[in-house]
């Protein structure tokens, strides 16, 4: 017979009181308060620069279709569907698409099929003095879900960088030495297919129902 104690288990293990548990909610509650703004920065600036890569590839086939043009005479595939295109009525004279939308979207005749560009236009196609251009925004831009303004002060905003209050431009044709200009953004001289990104300062959404944008914005031509 094996005799040993037959005393039952006792458990001295302590229990979290409410205090403690309270205590760790609020350590685990600031940290994630903290860790929140990082990873919506991060998020902020895949966005960010997820539009400048499409809006240098947009560039990039715009460039490439009017070198095709400069050294063709005749009809060629410029948006790529397999078929020669009237390059006399869909391109500028100087070269470049006046319509690149396909399938829904607004330059997807200038990406791969399977590319989509986030892009939308905010304008038609704008004539004013000797330059035809149209407005777009993607992601980042975007007047009202895009990304917020870095901050109120004028000419503190983060440049060269996609925010809400930004926008993009097209100019298929500009005739002459034309330049843009705002009270938001200062002067910007425009040659035909540019598709630049205009960097507006301050924290006012652009106004695209209206022909000044809401800043003074103008086009000149000498």
């Amino acid at each position: 017979m094996i005799r040993g104690k037959t005393a039952g288990f006792v458990n001295n293990k302590k229990a979290f009181t409410m205090v403690e548990l309270i205590f760790v909610i609020v350590i685990i509650g600031t940290l994630a308060a903290m860790a929140v703004p990082k990873f919506t920065g991060v998020k902020d600036q895949a966005i960010k620069a997820t539009e400048l890569s499409t809006a240098s590839a947009i560039a990039t086939a715009l460039e490439s279709i009017h070198s095709a043009w400069s050294i063709s005479d005749d009809d060629f595939d410029w948006d790529n569907d397999g078929l020669d295109d009237d390059i006399d009525n869909e391109l500028s004279s100087s070269g470049y698409p006046w319509d690149t939308s396909r399938n829904g979207d607004v330059f997807g005749a200038l990406l791969k099929s399977s590319s989509k560009s986030d892009f939308k236009a905010q304008t038609d196609l704008l004539t004013q003095s000797k330059m035809r251009y149209r407005l777009f925004t993607a992601k980042a831009t975007d007047p009202v879900r895009g990304i917020k303004y870095p901050t109120g002060v004028i000419g503190r905003d983060t440049l060269r960088k996609p925010d809400r209050n930004d926008f993009w431009l097209y100019a298929p044709e500009v005739n002459g030495s034309c330049r843009i200009k705002s009270d938001r953004f200062g002067e910007k001289k425009i040659i035909s297919g540019d598709f630049v990104l205009i960097d507006v300062n301050g924290t006012l959404a652009v106004d695209f129902s209206d022909s000044a944008l809401g800043m003074g914005f103008s086009v000149t031509c000498p």
